[in-house]
């Protein structure tokens, strides 16, 4: 598989059906939205569903969000979100999620009942997009990149995960001249649609070396073997 191909989008996810499905299997192994539109209407809701990820994402970037998942039914939609630290997304009473909720209806435009369900990710190092957003934020501290990667690397062997690979590109260290770093274990079947693949990218921004990207990339076992066991 070459670079220019999504990991993710290469490989069908399993559709979720309901809540307690997802409790059962893997959250990055889902499908991320779940509705159905014809003509206009499929352009206009795909790029909502985009731009309520990346709000979400932003106001959640400190909560470790695994993954989001949009449902959309006649009357009403469900967000589910997946993440690590579900006490700062809840907050005291509830006033944290509650705010959330009505800053999504009044900056979208949502009609209908909009309910948003909070689901635990209890390992947070089976998550690519957790482990890169974690090490980006480390690196615009100033810390540095191998000895970070090298120490995630150690975390992801012990949450059995396969096989992992980190790489990080960029003007490194402040250097003039951007050059390309990777660090792995275990193996990475790219080639492989029955892989469990979960890719993310993300960047660190600094005032002194400009952009770093973080890719992380992890193997956590055979797609078709967990099918299997559901059964």
């Amino acid at each position: 598989m070459g670079q220019k191909i999504s990991p993710i989008l290469f490989r069908a996810k399993q559709r979720l059906a309901n809540v307690d499905v997802a409790n059962s299997v893997d959250a990055t192994s889902l499908q991320k939205s779940v509705w159905f539109a014809t003509g206009s209407d499929y352009f206009t809701l795909l790029l909502q569903d985009i731009e309520i990820k990346k709000y979400i994402q932003k106001e959640l970037q400190n909560a470790g969000l695994v993954e989001c998942i949009i449902k959309r039914f006649v009357r009403r939609m469900e967000i589910i979100l997946y993440v690590t630290k579900p006490g700062l997304v809840i907050g005291k009473g509830g006033a944290t999620i509650n705010k959330l909720r009505e800053n999504l209806i009044s900056k979208f435009k949502l009609v209908g009942d909009v309910k948003i369900n909070i689901e635990e990710y209890k390992d947070p190092y089976r998550s690519a997009k957790v482990i890169a957003q974690e090490i980006a934020t480390a690196i615009e501290k100033r810390v540095p990149y191998r000895k970070l990667i090298k120490t995630y690397i150690e975390k992801i062997k012990y949450s059995r995960v396969l096989g992992a690979k980190i790489t990080v590109s960029g003007r490194l260290n402040g250097v003039d001249i951007a050059r390309t770093e990777h660090f792995s274990f275990g193996s990475i079947p790219r080639h492989t649609i029955d892989a469990n693949l979960d890719s993310a990218n993300v960047f660190a921004k600094l005032k002194s070396a400009g952009t770093i990207g973080i890719t992380v990339l992890l193997y956590k076992g055979s797609k078709y073997t967990n099918y299997q066991n559901q059964r």
